[in-house]
């Protein structure tokens, strides 16, 4: 992760705190190359990854957090997304990939360490 000198720099175009502002960039590039949609503003992608208590351990090594779609076909937005450990991800992708188990959606009940407000409506979760 690039170091900043002063941590109270904001993005020029987002205006939520660095590094947050380029890997908020870097998630809707790849979800325009993926040609998914996309819902999030800066606002509530930030306050989601801020809200789950894990903003700092956001990343792609085993021990971090990521955010993925519960429902594989909707828009990346606040109504669908969960924060999960890498390592759950993956887990779900050797069995899926490599064990040929069926493919199935993440299940907020069952993976979900942190589930936005939005999410836990719109799937009932407990």
């Amino acid at each position: 992760m690039r170091k900043y000198r002063n941590k109270d720099t904001y993005h020029r175009k987002y205006h939520i705190p660095e590094p947050y502002g380029t890997r908020y960039a870097r998630s809707v590039a790849q979800a325009k190359f993926r040609s998914d949609f996309w819902a999030f503003t800066p606002e509530t992608w930030y306050k989601v990854w801020q809200d789950s208590g894990v903003i700092e351990h956001m990343g792609r090594s085993v021990h971090q957090y990521c955010m993925v779609r519960v429902d594989g076909s909707e828009a990346w937005g606040p109504h669908n997304t969960i924060i999960i450990p890498r390592r759950m991800h993956f887990k779900k992708m050797f069995f899926e990939y490599v064990m040929n188990y069926p493919k199935s959606d993440y299940d907020p009940n069952k993976h979900a360490y942190y589930c936005p407000p939005e999410t836990l409506e719109k799937y009932n979760v407990k």
